[in-house]
C-alpha cells in the first residue's frame, strides 16, 4: 500500500461505520416505536373490554323496573395480556330516553406515555320489565254486567 492512499483507507471506515451506526439507530427507534403502538393497541382493547363488559352489567341492573343508576366514576387496574395490569378509570352514566328506554354508558380512561386512551361502550334497555318473581296483572277490559246502562 502506497503512502498516500492509507488516509483515504482510515475516511472509508470511518465514513462505513458511521453509515452502520445510523442504519442501527434507524432500526433501534423503528423497534421502540412499534413496540409503543403495540403497547398501545392492547392498552385500547383491554379499555374497551372493561367498558363493555361494564355497560353490559349496568344495563343489566337497569333493566327491572325500580333499579336506578346514578354517575359513579371508579379508579382500578385492567389486566394485560402481556405484563403488569395499567391503571384506568372507568366513568358510569346514565340517561332516560324519550320511549322511556335508559341509554347506560360507560367511558374508560388510561393514561400512557404516547397520551391518553379512551374507549367508551353505550348499550340501550328499551323497555323495563318486573323484577324476577314478582306478580304482574296485565291490564284488561271488563264487559259491564248484564243489563248494566
Amino acid at each position: 500500500m502506497r503512502g498516500r492512499e492509507l488516509g483515504f483507507t482510515a475516511l472509508e471506515t470511518i465514513v462505513a461505520a458511521g453509515l452502520i451506526a445510523v442504519v442501527l439507530a434507524t432500526i433501534g427507534a423503528a423497534v421502540v416505536r412499534e413496540s409503543v403502538s403495540f403497547s398501545n393497541v392492547a392498552t385500547a382493547d383491554a379499555l374497551g373490554a372493561a367498558a363493555r363488559e361494564e355497560a353490559r352489567i349496568a344495563a343489566d341492573s337497569v333493566k327491572y323496573d325500580g333499579n336506578t343508576l346514578s354517575p359513579t366514576s371508579v379508579a382500578t387496574t385492567l389486566p394485560m395480556p402481556v405484563g403488569s395490569p395499567i391503571p384506568a378509570e372507568l366513568s358510569l352514566s346514565a340517561h332516560a330516553l324519550a320511549g322511556g328506554g335508559i341509554s347506560v354508558r360507560v367511558r374508560a380512561v388510561a393514561d400512557t406515555a404516547a397520551g391518553q386512551i379512551v374507549r367508551n361502550a353505550t348499550l340501550i334497555v328499551e323497555r323495563r320489565m318486573p323484577l324476577p318473581g314478582s306478580s304482574v296483572i296485565a291490564p284488561t277490559l271488563v264487559d259491564a254486567p248484564f243489563g248494566a246502562p
